[in-house]
């Protein structure tokens, strides 16, 4: 009710944030807290990954000027 006017007062410099956020094109963005190295051993070698369970998206393309049978 009482000091509808009064402004605040913003930072002058604005406040860092204590983690980083990368995005690599991701539906999700990585938060990192701590210092990341710059290097990577190359010596590790990756995982084995199995596409059994993966599932993969059907792509149809159509011709241009077509329209799609259910429309």
């Amino acid at each position: 009710m009482f000091h509808k006017n009064r402004t605040r007062k913003k930072d002058s410099k604005p406040k860092e944030a204590g983690y980083k956020l990368t995005y690599d094109n991701l539906a999700i963005p990585e938060v990192h807290t701590h210092e990341q190295p710059e290097i990577m051993d190359s010596t590790e070698e990756p995982g084995n990954v199995t596409y059994n369970s993966v599932a993969i998206p059907e792509v149809h393309i159509r011709k241009k000027g077509t329209k799609p049978a259910d429309q």
